[in-house]
């Protein structure tokens, strides 16, 4: 179990969801775009937007035997 793995309701941007799943950052836009996903507005950057790390986790949970 990561650092990760305990946070229950937190808002980060697509990139970082995308980095910490190891999925393509396309693929989180998509889910977004078609509303399979929940955004908040970043309130420190227009040009980007926040999703739920706990609701994609569900999604797309850590893939075992591999680094």
């Amino acid at each position: 179990m990561t650092e990760h793995d305990e946070v229950q309701d937190e808002w980060i941007t697509m990139s970082e969801a995308a980095k910490r799943l190891g999925i393509s950052l396309s693929k989180i836009s998509r889910l977004a775009s078609l509303n399979r996903i929940e955004t908040q507005h970043n309130p420190y950057d227009e040009r980007t937007r926040l999703v739920n790390y706990a609701e994609l986790r569900k999604m797309f949970p850590p893939r075992t035997g591999r680094k």
